[in-house]
């Protein structure tokens, strides 16, 4: 935290600035003059409640953190923990989750490579059925075309003709 001293500069409080002023505070209260006493002696009460509030505030809201953390990682929920305790279990259970999150994008990875075969497979069997099909068409009009060849013209037998009524 940076204050500005008297000379316009800042300071960090305990810094050496800071502890020259308040040296200097002192030695101004054990000279004499009672309002100069009483207006250091105020300003130095009002530096350390400010201070003192500060650190509350600080400290409060860290304990705030602990105990959401106390409520976040599982082994920490049953008893209550000390600080260190709660904060090797919260590192211990990021760990974890880390490891569950790469043991996840690893598993979509090989999902995803696996259902790429899958459709490239799928394709392929495609591409099969479609030369099978191909095969037979091509095979059907070979057989009637050998059958044309060797059956004679229908009109060249001399065979009745069926009326087509009858069909």
């Amino acid at each position: 935290a940076l204050r500005t001293t008297s000379s316009g500069i800042n300071a960090e409080y305990g810094g050496p600035e800071y502890k020259r002023n308040n040296a200097t505070a002192n030695m101004l209260l054990d000279m004499g003059d009672e309002k100069l006493q009483s207006a250091i002696q105020k300003q130095i009460n009002h530096r350390r409640t400010t201070h003192k509030l500060s650190e509350q505030r600080r400290r409060k809201i860290l304990n705030s953190r602990f105990e959401d953390l106390r409520e976040i990682v599982p082994a920490c929920r049953d008893s209550s923990h000390t600080k260190q305790t709660i904060l090797s279990k919260a590192l211990q259970y990021i760990d974890q989750i880390m490891k569950n999150i790469t043991c996840q994008e690893d598993s979509i990875l090989i999902m995803s490579k696996e259902r790429e075969r899958q459709n490239e497979l799928m394709r392929e069997h495609q591409m099969w059925q479609r030369k099978v099909e191909y095969l037979r068409m091509n095979q059907a009009t070979r057989t009637m075309h050998h059958f044309n060849m060797m059956v004679p013209n229908m009109n060249q037998l001399n065979m009745p003709k069926i009326p087509t009524e009858a069909m």
